[in-house]
């Protein structure tokens, strides 16, 4: 751990990012959704303090397959609650025409 004008800053050795690897790991092959939250937390703040990284080809062809079906299953989650809020404000609408 090292601090520098005011920011503290730590500093993860290989092994600790190796372990990290590891639970993350265990968490994802043992489907343990109640550990999710914390390992997708843990990994966000690393990636979060990368300005760059290099990486092989594989893994990018992995991360951007990865990428697309969260993308996919936002953008068809958005549209859905959009249906549902629509119709929704249409029953409320014929509601409040029949209150009339």
């Amino acid at each position: 751990m090292e601090a520098r004008k005011g920011m503290f800053l730590l500093k993860m050795t290989q092994k600790e990012l190796s372990h990290l690897i590891f639970l993350s790991e265990v968490v994802l092959t043992g489907k343990k959704k109640s550990l999710m939250d914390e390992t997708l937390q843990c990994l966000l703040y690393i990636v979060k303090s990368v300005e760059e990284v290099e990486l092989p080809d594989t893994v990018v062809d992995q991360i951007e397959s990865l990428t697309a079906l969260i993308e996919s299953d936002l953008r068809n989650e958005n549209e859905r609650i959009q249906e549902i809020r629509g119709h929704l404000d249409w029953s409320q609408k014929g509601r409040r025409k029949e209150q009339d």
